[in-house]
């Protein structure tokens, strides 16, 4: 581990040294600001289609309006590393709020596209730096005792903010107007400035600080990972590797990343502790943030997507069913840290995943008539596995490591929610979509015109309807169009069933992945009377397994 530590970006002494007054609050501001940068994402996703229309923008050129979002959080990801490092961690958390509040405030007035695209990057810009300081303020200012609390919260961010979303969105595009998509985000913009200013520390600005920072390199870094995101976000709707658009992206990112990396392993006090990401349990632990992702990304848009388009529910009514995992972290989390001070974590990931993984079996065998109440029983499970195992991987996750690495540990979790969640969209877009044109090929195969069954079900369908149509042919064309409709649907149905298994896969995969985790050891002895056993005390340091 002293290898590491000596090329990490350190924390400056000041902020390690200072707790905050009141604790409580700075780990109300981790939450809350985590939830803001989650929720605004997904609203605006969920809401895409009411955004779109309000200004007069096209499918193609809407679709850039999240993904600007996401680009700005990304690019924000690494600088957020050297302004933590120079200004500390509590001013640049205020500026990004002011950015954030007023940004989102002016979005609903934007008058065409391009104003909103600027809007929605400055936003992001914002909101960015919420999740890589935060996770400093909890490695660094919370006492031992409050850590694993602290982690629930920034944890618990990702399930509530994502699964909240939809049902809001819908309340608000029926109740009240699109643009309280983007005015919420504005309102608590104003609490979340006074947490950021009473719950985080001060730190003195470290001008020394500037003489080492490689500007080139931070361009280049944030560049890349802005252009390889973008290109994950749109790849799907361009068909890949068929746009030149999307090649270019991930072409001249991996460019300019691969350029960050060149030049950062040129200097002497690298930006980026390299050997963290070196270790065995950190790359182990950094796929089992994607398989998180994946069963996030399938509670969230498998259920609500088969409701709207299965069941023909509106948005608002497919997004209550989210509610049954949603609301249940409020009491799961803090059940999860308190566990933490009992059980090793990584009993609680295994558990969670395996728990998880039954949830997506028992909701793999959902048919067309299934609804809300259908799927409660597994979102609630899913629920209490997925907080379990999020909060104790990332607890276990951030172990790893000391205070000084705790900026590095915020720019990877930062990375790791942006292209996990990206990993995980795409994924589950790519099975859904191929496997319903896989079963409605198939049972359309068994739909025979000749067939006496299918003959049987057409003269059922338009003596049902013969009452309502007028003319000769008008009642045997609807039978045609509604026995097509029920194919249509039971192809929806078996594909949204195998998403459920291949995320029940993944869970049951993250299982066996902590099976092969190092278990932490002890912290590093201090220097023994001469003649003590060097190597035991090397042995003892290597925390990272």
């Amino acid at each position: 581990m002293t290898d590491v530590a000596q090329t990490a970006v350190p924390v400056p002494q000041t902020a390690a040294a200072v707790t905050p007054s009141i604790p409580w609050l700075g780990i109300a501001a981790v939450l809350f600001g985590a939830i803001a940068t989650t929720l605004t994402t997904r609203l605006t996703s969920s809401g895409l289609a009411d955004v779109r229309g309000a200004i007069g923008a096209g499918f193609d050129e809407g679709a850039w309006i999240t993904t600007s979002f996401g680009v700005a959080q990304m690019l924000i990801g690494l600088p957020t590393v050297w302004l933590g490092r120079l200004f500390g961690p509590r001013s640049v958390l205020l500026v990004g709020c002011i950015l954030y509040g007023v940004a989102e405030l002016f979005i609903p007035l934007a008058p065409d596209l391009r104003s909103m695209l600027v809007l929605q990057f400055v936003a992001g810009i914002g909101s960015g730096t919420f999740i890589p300081l935060t996770v400093v303020f909890v490695l660094v200012n919370l006492p031992p005792k409050l850590k694993a609390y602290g982690i629930a919260a920034y944890a618990m961010n990702i399930v509530l903010g994502l699964n909240v979303a939809s049902a809001l969105e819908g309340w608000y595009s029926e109740n009240a107007s699109w643009r309280w998509i983007f005015w919420q985000n504005a309102l608590m913009a104003g609490p979340l400035f006074v947490l950021f200013w009473l719950g985080m520390p001060r730190t003195r600005m470290e001008r020394s600080f500037l003489s080492t920072i490689r500007f080139e390199s931070m361009v280049f870094g944030s560049l890349g990972l802005g252009l390889v995101y973008a290109g994950l976000d749109q790849g799907d709707r361009l068909d890949w590797g068929a746009s030149n658009l999307i090649t270019g992206l991930f072409l001249s990112g991996a460019a300019l990343f691969g350029l960050f990396l060149f030049l950062e392993t040129l200097g002497k006090k690298p930006s980026i502790a390299f050997g963290y990401f070196a270790k065995r349990n950190i790359a182990l632990l950094t796929l089992m943030i994607v398989v998180i992702r994946i069963l996030v990304g399938g509670s969230n848009s498998i259920v609500p997507n088969f409701l709207i388009q299965v069941r023909g529910l509106r948005p608002l009514e497919a997004g209550q069913a989210l509610l049954w995992i949603a609301f249940p972290q409020l009491l799961f989390a803090p059940v999860t840290a308190w566990l933490l001070g009992r059980l090793d974590a990584r009993i609680l990931v295994g558990a969670g995943m395996l728990m998880a993984a039954a949830a997506c079996l028992w909701a793999s065998h959902l048919t067309p008539t299934w609804a809300e109440p259908n799927f409660a029983g597994p979102l609630l499970l899913q629920a209490l596995g997925q907080s379990m195992a999020l909060i104790a991987l990332i607890y276990f996750f951030s172990s790893h490591g000391t205070p000084e690495m705790a900026l590095t540990f915020g720019a990877l979790a930062q990375f790791c929610r942006l292209f996990g969640g990206e990993i995980a969209t795409v994924s589950l877009t790519i099975l859904t979509r191929t496997a319903e044109q896989v079963h409605s090929n198939t049972l359309g195969a068994h739909v025979g015109a000749a067939d006496p069954a299918t003959l049987e079900r057409l003269r059922a369908y338009a003596a049902g309807l013969g009452a309502a149509s007028q003319g000769a042919g008008l009642a045997d064309d609807r039978a045609l169009g509604l026995l097509t409709a029920a194919v249509r649907t039971q192809a929806y149905s078996l594909a949204y069933g195998d998403a459920f298994r291949f995320a029940a896969a993944v869970a049951v995969a993250g299982a066996f992945i902590v099976l092969i985790l190092r278990p932490l050891q002890a912290p590093p002895l201090p220097p023994g009377p001469q003649g003590c056993d060097t190597s035991l005390r090397r042995r003892a340091s290597d925390r990272l397994g």
